[in-house]
């Protein structure tokens, strides 16, 4: 009986810290347009469309890291901007980092990319229990300008190497939108 009682309380503590996430539907990438101005491209899931995209990084005492810091570190994440979204109509979008147009605002200022700084950028709709995440993408200055029109950089978990780890991928336009409105996405 005592066994049962763990292993029950092991189910409600798993799904207790798995409801605490959002859920993920639809992916996030970056890219440039055809001026070479960059980008943050959404694609989701039916009717999920965003409501912003949030720019964040991470940062120590010495200041903008370039990398993902260890577990170790004493590095916080620092929010940069929030790109607020007009009305969506289908089910991708982009946003130009640096002067957003087509009814995107960006608060509280203009985002300006800094050289080794690595960030993250995540689309998002609702809040508290009703958000939902539409994925996303780490990005530095540097890997957005090796980019060339419709191909999007996004990262993607190798568990064939040891020990498994994010990799960035370019992938054309075209994947990158089925991807973000597959259905084993959509749950």
């Amino acid at each position: 009986m005592r066994r049962l009682w763990v292993i029950a309380l092991l189910i409600v503590g798993i799904m207790g810290v798995a409801g605490c996430t959002p859920p993920v539907v639809g992916v996030a990438g970056v890219s440039v347009d055809a001026e070479g101005h960059p980008l943050i491209i959404l694609a989701w899931c039916g009717d999920s469309a965003p409501e912003g995209v949030s720019v964040s990084h991470y940062e120590d005492t010495s200041g903008p890291l370039g990398a993902v810091p260890g577990p170790s570190s004493d590095a916080t994440t620092k929010s940069d901007v929030t790109f607020v979204a007009p009305s969506l109509e289908r089910q991708s979008a982009s946003v130009r980092l640096d002067a957003p147009d087509n009814g995107w605002a960006v608060e509280p200022e203009p985002f300006v990319l800094r050289p080794g700084v690595l960030y993250n950028a995540f689309g998002h709709r609702g809040s508290g229990s009703g958000q939902v995440n539409i994925g996303s993408v780490s990005f530095s200055m540097e890997s957005m300008a090796k980019l060339k029109p419709g191909l999007i950089l996004v990262q993607r978990y190798d568990d064939t190497r040891s020990p498994a780890e994010w990799n960035d991928v370019v992938i054309p336009y075209e994947e990158f939108e089925r991807e973000g409105q597959d259905p084993d996405r959509c749950r």
